[in-house]
């Protein structure tokens, strides 16, 4: 039995919405639903976010936050630090799937966006841009970690049978196509990596790394 005499705050909001997501799915996640995981009336939800949508970007910002949590103060190495948090949020994009999913799309413009933000831009002014520069290379790198990281999380999100195929589809699908009609596929389909395969992330954020490195020292 829910009861609205529950005493809450976004804090206690957030967290149960991050259970609901991961127990249901995307789709689970409703006022209703995070109303019984707390044991309280879902109007009084409506207090702390006027609807799903604002509580959404602060579920979004909350990944921030977690990615933040611990972070080393900026070091010596711009780039261990770019790469450093690129990781982080990689790691709890995965952890949150079904809420990560969204977040390559959305601008929170919350607290913990906002540090994040600024943290980025003064590892590219540590390396040197100028500020034009500094500003395009921040959206470019956030931009590419935001969105390598929730294609992945919604590969995690999949229903089971859904994800097994997708994956099952690079070990036999692409392996077995003819080499007449696709010379460069039948090329390396024994080596095609798996979705999955997390040296995928690592070697796309070094390439990244490697070209703001290439463009600090011309800089």
């Amino acid at each position: 039995m829910t009861s609205s005499r529950v005493r809450l705050s976004q804090e206690l909001i957030i967290e149960a919405a991050f259970r609901v997501s991961e127990r249901g799915g995307a789709q689970a996640l409703t006022f209703q639903a995070i109303g019984e995981e707390l044991g309280a009336h879902p109007t009084a939800i409506y207090r702390h976010f006027r609807d799903r949508d604002e509580l959404m970007l602060a579920l979004l910002d909350a990944l921030q936050a977690e990615a933040l949590d611990g972070m080393p103060e900026p070091g010596q190495d711009w780039a261990a630090d770019l790469a450093e948090l690129a990781r982080r949020t990689h790691r709890v994009f995965l952890r949150h799937p079904q809420v990560a999913q969204f977040s390559g799309a959305r601008t929170a413009r919350r607290e913990n966006e906002f540090r994040k933000v600024d943290r980025v831009i003064g590892c590219m002014r540590r390396a040197g841009f100028r500020e034009e520069d500094a500003a395009r290379y921040y959206r470019v790198f956030s931009d590419f970690v935001l969105a390598y990281a929730a294609q992945d999380a919604a590969l995690a999100a999949l229903d089971p049978e859904t994800r097994a195929a997708d994956l099952r589809a690079w070990q036999v699908d692409y392996r077995i196509l003819p080499a007449e009609e696709y010379p460069n596929i039948n090329a390396v389909a024994d080596r095609l990596p798996s979705l999955e395969d997390p040296a995928n992330f690592e070697t796309a954020l070094e390439l990244m790394l490697d070209s703001l490195r290439a463009r600090a020292a011309r800089a």
